[in-house]
């Protein structure tokens, strides 16, 4: 490696002198490789740096020196020097590498639960880091205070770099604790009516006993509780009581209401991304006046390395504004789905179970309506304050 760097010359000796010459090359401390002795002629092979050298030794001994052949990256550059095209692709290629590797290429959002992605990105957009933004000119400490003023949910946050991404690493802003006043005096009473079937006390007395039907408002467990002496005393009861009870639930459906009716004629349109501009691939510019719109961008890879070149590939979905009308199986399947959705939002999400449902399906002239009965399993009490006369 370190000869083809250097530049490595094959030369040719002949004449009487032969081995003074190779004397000569011995007492300079000339590197001298390759070495053979043909019909009365010396071949070797020196660097270049010793030519000079091996010609002034050839003069001082008579002999005629011959150079074969040149090898190595020095001359091959030498072969091209006036060749100013390739010169010049060889500046730009390693200017490029070089740019590409101080420009934001990508951006990783670490930490973030409730925050999305997208309100991160959008914030990173407005203080200045996007795609193809010039590393060097970032100044990190800054953008990092930025973020937390425009995301007041995020509590800390951190902006680095690894080559041409950027990191963003956040914390969010926890919600305090929910304070339990347990020095203010309650009872737990029924929020529902309801049967009990579980129910562990933590501070108060029990008033019901498991398998009891309890009406709304019936005190479960109470806080007035008498101590080893028999005074009365007002405590702030605590524990956890679960009941068994019913709920009515009823969704409607229009067989006609006003909504999106799209015309099917989706308009797909490309880009090309230069470092965060956009060139039309397109002549039709023209666009729907109401219309969804989804975009995804590929960006090319260079070295192994994504880079910010690329197609940016968009889709506009057109609709309009129209009265739709639903036959009885759209309309029903509609209704399932809204009651599929009310489960998960309102029972599944609070640790409610769903033990049995009812639905009475009732199709009227201009709507379907469920009336669900449903048989539930959950929490049923709430704290009642108790009056203290002081």
């Amino acid at each position: 490696m370190l000869k083809n760097i250097r530049g490595i010359i094959d030369f040719k000796v002949s004449g009487e002198n032969v081995y003074k010459f190779i004397n000569g090359i011995r007492d300079k401390h000339i590197v001298c490789t390759s070495q053979q002795c043909r019909e009365g002629c010396f071949y070797g092979q020196i660097y270049r740096r010793d030519e000079k050298k091996a010609e002034d030794i050839a003069d001082e001994t008579g002999v005629n020196i011959e150079f074969t052949d040149r090898h190595g990256f020095r001359f091959k550059a030498m072969r091209y020097r006036f060749r100013f095209g390739i010169i010049l692709g060889i500046i730009i290629t390693f200017g490029f590498i070089f740019y590409c590797s101080n420009i934001v290429v990508s951006i990783e959002v670490c930490g973030n639960n409730e925050i999305t992605r997208e309100q991160v990105i959008s914030a990173l957009s407005d203080i200045g880091i996007y795609k193809g933004r010039f590393i060097p000119d970032i100044n990190f400490h800054s953008c990092e205070q930025k973020l937390r003023l425009s995301i007041p949910d995020i509590a800390w946050t951190g902006i680095r770099h690894t080559g041409s991404r950027i990191v963003v690493d956040v914390t969010e802003v926890t919600a305090p604790p929910e304070m339990i006043l347990d020095d203010v005096p309650c009872n737990i009473v029924s929020a529902k009516d309801a049967q009990l079937i579980y129910a562990d006390v933590y501070a108060g007395h029990l008033m019901k006993k498991i398998g009891d039907g309890i009406k709304k408002g019936d005190i479960i467990i109470s806080g007035t509780v008498e101590d080893e002496k028999g005074n009365i005393l007002k405590k702030h009861a605590m524990g956890k009581v679960i009941g068994i009870y019913n709920e009515e639930i009823t969704f409607t459906q229009p067989f006609e209401e006003s909504g999106q009716v799209y015309t099917g004629s989706e308009v797909n349109k490309k880009y090309f991304y230069f470092f965060g501009y956009r060139i039309p691939l397109f002549f039709d510019d023209t666009e729907p006046e109401t219309y969804d719109y989804s975009e995804s961008v590929n960006n090319f890879v260079f070295l192994g390395r994504e880079i910010p070149l690329g197609i940016v590939n968009t889709e506009y979905n057109p609709f309009t504004y129209d009265t739709v009308t639903y036959s009885e199986d759209e309309a029903d399947k509609i209704l399932e789905q809204k009651t599929s959705l009310h489960e998960k939002s309102f029972y599944d999400s609070k640790g409610i179970k769903v033990l049995d449902r009812e639905i009475e399906k009732n199709i009227k002239k201009d709507c379907m309506e469920y009336k669900i009965i449903y048989r539930l399993e959950g929490n049923i009490g709430t704290d009642y304050e108790i009056y203290v006369d002081r």
